[in-house]
């Protein structure tokens, strides 16, 4: 229940809220392009639960709070951009890359999240039984999750060629995943020492070759 609770409150405020002076464009197919993609994400990764996060919140220091708020900004800022101060003709081109960016973005999390299976969690873990993962995606980047759900906030601005909130998305969530995989890597390194200092040498944190 607070999967689907977390999907509908995040789809009703990233989207559905923004276009309330614009009630019109709610069915617009870009619109529900971009609900069928936070669906795609929401739907195949773990809910999170208030209790967990409590839990959890010594070792995840607010990290899944602070990226569900920053991505919902970055989800309804160009959303409001381009329902309000639209850029002008429709774009073929932005169309295209916008798409490709939300397809192949959902992919590489999906991907990621099944590859970590059990280990894949909301907040930031570590179970008794962990071990660490260097297969499938993780041999690209040692945080793909992060590099998918990047590519396809990313898509989402482009197809609604929002350029303002293109910079402004990229901007909040790098911000997110830095304050995350900085949270992540020090229980993993921790958990696995050495053995994890050698794969942050061996693979690039999210972005390939570049970060």
């Amino acid at each position: 229940m607070g999967k689907t609770i977390n999907t509908l409150l995040f789809i009703t405020l990233a989207y559905l809220l923004p276009l309330a002076g614009r009630p019109g464009l709610i069915l617009h197919y870009k619109i529900i392009i971009l609900v069928g993609a936070a669906l795609a994400v929401f739907l195949t990764q773990p809910g999170l639960e208030l209790k967990e996060a409590r839990q959890e919140q010594e070792r995840d220091r607010n990290s899944v709070l602070i990226i569900l708020v920053l991505s919902l900004f970055s989800a309804a800022i160009p959303v409001i951009e381009w329902a309000y101060w639209p850029s002008g003709r429709h774009s073929p081109v932005a169309m295209a890359v916008g798409m490709t960016l939300i397809l192949a973005g959902v992919g590489i999390r999906i991907w990621a999240i099944r590859t970590l299976g059990a280990f894949f969690t909301a907040t930031v873990q570590i179970k008794g039984e962990h071990r660490l993962v260097r297969e499938g995606p993780y041999r690209l980047v040692r945080h793909p999750s992060y590099l998918g759900a990047f590519m396809a906030t990313l898509g989402c601005a482009i197809l609604l060629q929002s350029w303002v909130g293109l910079l402004l998305a990229a901007a909040l969530m790098l911000l997110a995943y830095s304050i995350r995989i900085k949270v992540e890597e020090e229980a993993l390194i921790q958990a696995f020492g050495e053995q994890y200092t050698a794969f942050q040498q061996e693979a690039k944190k999210m972005i390939p070759f570049l970060w």
